[in-house]
């Protein structure tokens, strides 16, 4: 057992991080440890940090775990304190820290770097780190506690949509110009947060709710010697992309002003700065959603693959592995239990309702079989996705883009036994596809075909008011993101009873027609939009003054504004009659 060594003495009087006079260092077991004030005590004994004697006394929480960190959160008996333990697990990271500084040591230089500018952060108090020949591997760095100041984007979420107006609103205004001083302060300074994102920022509310921010994991801040306003537009962009889609121009426009205030000169055009950033921001975003679309396709922290030899799965970490074991064997076991409740069964699909165990509760399910349609489907699946497949991966483009659909738990392909080829062997049949069931919701056709003839006068009206604007924000969301949907009918709407206000009460369901374009081609809006008017031609109540207000309300505002949209509407209209005669001629029923 290593003893602490004595501490060394104070050689300098100015103020330094990690240098005397107000950090002194010992060594304990392996790791050289440099502490601040009265913290030697409490967190070292003789073999490092008292990490065994935390936990064993119920103190220790971990608060993040990953390959390359691990955060700690420790409450001491009169304070609690952060513990970021920064791991080398690959040859990556291991020659990184010994080219560049340790990250524990690059957080704590740039927390004084920010308190020198103004810009409240991380209080360090302890940076250990593990030389071995005079090359460093894993560190630590130790923090204060920041007391009753939760993640930006957890109070953005969680916190601010429950509280009563107008100091919601006063709150919303008071963040955006409070987002945009921190910023400029950081600007200012030459430094970048390479990782700007909400979640890197704490806030907490001050007298006369004025929000203070703080800002945390500071081993993503870079310095430039000039930051060039392009810099600064990408940057800005980082940022923006959280709440582009999470709050109004208006507010967008308040952060922008604020920025630029207390920013050190001006570009050359205000407006051209502004635009730009907008334009860096859906930029990032198009190349974050396709990257997190292509979640669902491998092992990772969201899905996990499993295979046997009768089936292939990909199952969300949210649906209990002892859930996924039963369809590795026979995916159709559920489609013949006793008793099982049949919500479609049709030659090409077949769909029932089941219960399974979802984040350790039981949850309602939706069970659905692609059925082949033709001999040669398998073979043809070498060239295409499956419907499943396809619906699958639909669904995660959707939650990536935020859009409204029930939640995918997994996805299972099932094989056939090499008889006649052993190619055979390796080709999906039947597929399968396992959602959230939406609990008290019904498809929009069966409400607007249902329900709405039971409705007179106002009321009528109010609901025909309500569902055109709900219809219009969903679609426009969708394309928007770059999404279409061809077969966008009524049917494959879900429509929620119980929904909060604020929330959205539409959700897509039956996603295999979903399509990923950016930009989105202007003939796919309008045949998702003429397959939607097609679908609600006998709506009880439906008006070309209804229609009119669906199209302005789907519209860009700037487009509202023009006479472009009579484009579109004429569009729309001949698109519609194309798809009723396309119906007639083959003897199709209109859905």
């Amino acid at each position: 057992m290593t003893a602490i060594l004595p501490t060394i003495p104070a050689r300098s009087s100015d103020h330094r991080m990690f240098k005397p006079p107000e950090w002194t260092f010992v060594r304990a077991g392996d790791v050289g440890w440099w502490l601040q004030g009265r913290w030697r005590d409490s967190l070292l004994d003789a073999d490092g940090l008292r990490l065994e004697q935390w936990r064993s006394e119920g103190r220790l929480e971990i608060v993040k775990e990953g390959p390359h960190r691990v955060v700690y959160r420790v409450q001491l008996p009169d304070t609690a304190v952060y513990i970021k333990h920064y791991l080398v697990p690959d040859r990556r990271a291991k020659y990184r820290q010994w080219f560049r500084r340790g990250k524990g040591r690059n957080e704590g230089k740039r927390s004084s770097q920010l308190a020198s500018i103004g810009v409240p952060t991380i209080s360090p108090i302890a940076l250990g780190e593990r030389r071995r020949r005079g090359f460093l591997f894993d560190n630590f760095l130790i923090t204060r506690e920041i007391q009753d100041a939760p993640p930006l984007d957890d109070f953005v979420e969680q916190e601010l949509p429950n509280l009563p107006e107008p100091r919601r609103s006063r709150l919303r205004h008071r963040l955006a110009k409070a987002m945009g001083i921190l910023t400029a302060k950081l600007h200012n300074a030459g430094l970048l947060h390479i990782d700007f994102h909400p979640g890197n920022i704490l806030v907490r509310l001050g007298p006369g709710d004025e929000p203070q921010l703080t800002m945390i994991d500071l081993d993503a801040l870079r310095t430039s010697k000039k930051l060039s306003w392009p810099q600064a537009q990408r940057n800005l962009a980082l940022l923006d992309h959280y709440f582009w889609t999470r709050s109004t121009r208006v507010d967008r426009n308040r952060f922008l002003k604020a920025y630029l205030q207390a920013r050190e000169g001006a570009p050359d055009s205000v407006r051209d700065f502004a635009v730009g950033v907008e334009t860096a921001t859906r930029r990032w975003a198009e190349r974050l959603w396709r990257r997190w679309g292509k979640r669902c396709r491998s092992t990772n922290k969201y899905f996990y693959v499993s295979k046997s030899n009768n089936a292939l799965c990909i199952a969300s970490r949210d649906l209990d592995p002892s859930e996924v074991a039963p369809l590795l064997v026979d995916p159709d076991a559920a489609f013949n239990a006793p008793g099982v409740k049949v919500i479609k069964d049709s030659r090409t699909t077949r769909l029932i309702e089941a219960t399974m165990i979802v984040n350790g509760k039981p949850t309602p399910v939706v069970f659905k079989r692609f059925n082949r349609k033709k001999w040669i489907d398998p073979v043809l699946a070498i060239f295409r996705p499956s419907r499943a497949w396809r619906s699958w991966q639909a669904g995660q483009h959707l939650s990536a883009r935020g859009i409204p659909t029930p939640q995918n738990l997994a996805f299972v392909a099932r094989r056939r036994k090499p008889w006649f080829s052993p190619f055979q062997g390796v080709l999906p049949h039947e597929t399968y596809l396992i959602t959230v069931e939406q609990l008290n919701a019904s498809t929009l056709s069966e409400h607007v075909y249902e329900v709405l003839p039971e409705l007179e006068g106002d009321a009528l009206h109010a609901e025909i008011e309500r569902l055109t604007q709900a219809l219009a924000s969903l679609v426009r969301l969708l394309h928007d993101r770059s999404l279409s949907h061809r077969d966008l009918k009524a049917s494959n709407i879900l429509i929620r009873r119980d929904a909060e206000p604020g929330e959205s009460i539409l959700s897509l369901i039956d996603l295999v027609g979903v399509r990923l374009k950016a930009p989105l081609p202007m003939h796919r809006r309008v045949q998702n939009l003429a397959r939607l008017s097609v679908s609600l031609a006998d709506a009880p109540g439906r008006t070309r003054t209804a229609s009119l207000r669906f199209l302005r309300a789907y519209l860009p505002h700037r487009l509202q504004q023009t006479d472009e949209w009579k484009a579109l509407w004429r569009a729309v209209e001949a698109a519609s009659y194309t798809k009723k005669a396309r119906n007639r001629r083959r003897g199709r029923p209109l859905s």
